[in-house]
């Protein structure tokens, strides 16, 4: 079974737009905040691979925090791996969700 399909293309949404040119401290809080919101999201909707996930949201955060102690001119390496983290977590989201028990 699939999961939320707009749980998915919030996840790559937010990937999308940590790929973009924008690399101000405020860019980076907004994908931090939506990256937060997912994982907030993500308990109870019955991923296979939640734990997974959730751990690629934690590292992606991970990655955008180190952003900001970078130089705006060298932040991109860091949300592109923190990109990646979220192409990570939608990998691990293609295995779809456990049945509901009936």
């Amino acid at each position: 079974m699939d999961g939320p399909p707009s749980f998915a293309e919030a996840i790559r949404a937010v990937a999308g737009g940590l790929r973009e040119d924008a690399r101000s401290h405020a860019h980076l809080n907004r994908a931090a905040a939506r990256i937060d919101d997912l994982g907030r999201r993500l308990h109870g909707l019955g991923y296979v691979r939640a734990r997974e996930m959730a751990d690629c949201f934690t590292a992606a955060l991970a990655d955008l925090d180190a952003a900001h102690a970078l130089a705006e001119e060298t932040r991109a390496e860091a949300m592109r791996r923190a990109a990646g983290r979220l192409d990570d977590a939608l990998e691990h989201a293609a295995a779809g969700v456990l049945p509901v028990a009936t």
